[in-house]
């Protein structure tokens, strides 16, 4: 089984030096290791085969999907393309965001401010339902870096989860799945992250760091899906 990372960003360097890059977390964040992965830099080149995967995951960047980047209009006119082979999609934050763009919906800036560190995210009832949050309970820590919202909701769409600032996780039909938060994300990563971004002056709710429990549940349930549509 083959799944195409669309990685987005060359990330912060003060965390990929430490840590590596998220395109890496992915893989090793997911319990099959019979998987293999090819990680196409979407911000370097617009030309790359899609045809040959069985699912793809399209990760988080430093970007917003409104700003006026030549490779960002260039990826959202491939994850057209994408979304018409019926695959399985799995858009995480940055990713998330632009699959809310791309099937209609509508992101802007957060006017309640970043959600960066851990947050409690409520699941709706569909979310409860849902394959993607299978073994995911009701209030789980998750870990957030972003300022950016899905405000409005693609026609069609089944919202899965929600925070206290804004919407966590859609579905679109039976394939395509967006979630805001980071499942691939460690405690040492987003505790980098918040102390970077509180110097630079970004203003952060809750200092204290919670342990994700359950969050990288979510890039397994993932994978299942894939098989269960392969």
């Amino acid at each position: 089984m083959k799944i195409i990372i669309l990685s987005n960003g060359p990330g912060l360097k003060e965390v990929v030096t430490l840590y590596g890059h998220s395109s890496e977390w992915i893989p090793n964040s997911i319990t099959d290791k019979n998987i293999s992965f090819e990680v196409i830099k979407t911000y370097e080149t617009s030309s790359f085969n899609i045809d040959n995967a069985d699912g793809f995951i399209i990760t988080g960047s430093k970007f917003s999907v409104y700003d006026n980047e030549n490779w960002i209009k260039a990826l959202k006119n491939k994850v057209d393309v994408i979304l018409n082979l019926d695959k399985p999609v799995l858009g995480i934050c940055f990713g998330h965001q632009l699959l809310a763009e791309c099937l209609g919906g509508k992101v802007e800036k957060n006017l309640l401010g970043w959600e960066l560190g851990s947050y409690n995210i409520s699941l709706t009832r569909d979310g409860l339902n849902s394959k993607l949050f299978k073994s995911f309970n009701n209030g789980d820590f998750v870990y957030e870096s972003h300022q950016d919202v899905v405000s409005i909701l693609p026609n069609n769409a089944i919202e899965l989860a929600f925070s206290n600032k804004g919407n966590q996780s859609f579905s679109y039909g039976d394939k395509i799945f967006g979630v805001q938060f980071h499942p691939e994300f460690s405690y040492e990563v987003t505790r980098k992250l918040m102390d970077l971004r509180k110097d630079r002056g970004i203003v952060i709710d809750n200092d204290q760091l919670y342990e994700s429990v359950n969050s990288k549940k979510i890039l397994d349930n993932f994978i299942e899906i894939v098989k269960e549509n392969k």
